[in-house]
């Protein structure tokens, strides 16, 4: 099997990143309404899992599954997340390769695994609201959010919350990702669009 991406993988990589961004953006927006916080990484992950999974069956080759996370960091980057977000999308994109591998780029459930640990990713968006409160306050307030809104959301996210809400991002993400499997296998396969699942 030939290592090196080509033009389709690319392609693939490019459409699979705008989707999963768009279905983790609109899971990220019960974050609206500041109590629900602590559950955005779950809905992201619940709601981009099934994509993940269509996408899975796109991966064959090192590479894809850390350029998509790398494109998304920089996509929330630029629409207002901090740069936190480039490194634990590199960690996680790593990892997840690492898990793609071990399954030869073909197993579904070591996608299934890969993507569910690549949930980390997203700690790059929660990191500053842990480890500089006072300053994400003030740049809440700058962006309009109101102080109501900003005491709300902090009430829900005590410190020692950073690990279950990463758990719950985990989870998100495996459950999505077993619903696209069911998804895969009840649409796709019969379909023969993708061989067996």
């Amino acid at each position: 099997m030939r290592q090196k991406l080509n033009v389709k993988d690319l392609i693939n990589v490019g459409l699979f990143t705008v989707l999963i961004f768009i279905f983790t953006f609109v899971g990220g927006m019960i974050g609206f309404i500041p109590v629900l916080m602590p559950l955005v990484p779950f809905t992201c992950g619940l709601l981009s899992g099934p994509v993940d999974m269509l996408y899975a069956t796109k991966i064959r080759k090192p590479g894809m599954l850390l350029i998509e996370q790398i494109i998304i960091a920089i996509l929330f980057v630029v629409t207002g997340h901090g740069p936190w977000m480039l490194a634990t999308a590199a960690v996680g994109g790593l990892i997840g390769e690492c898990i793609l591998k071990k399954g030869h780029y073909s197993s579904i459930k070591y996608a299934r695994l890969a993507f569910s640990a690549m949930a980390i990713s997203g700690l790059g968006n929660w990191i500053p609201i842990f480890f500089a409160r006072e300053k994400y306050i003030e740049q809440m307030l700058l962006m309009g959010y109101g102080q109501e809104y900003a005491d709300k959301m902090m009430g829900v996210l005590p410190n020692w919350s950073l690990v279950p809400i990463t758990l719950l991002g985990i989870l998100g993400t495996y459950i999505g990702c077993t619903i696209g499997i069911a998804i895969l296998k009840k649409h796709f396969v019969k379909a023969g669009m993708i061989k067996g699942v």
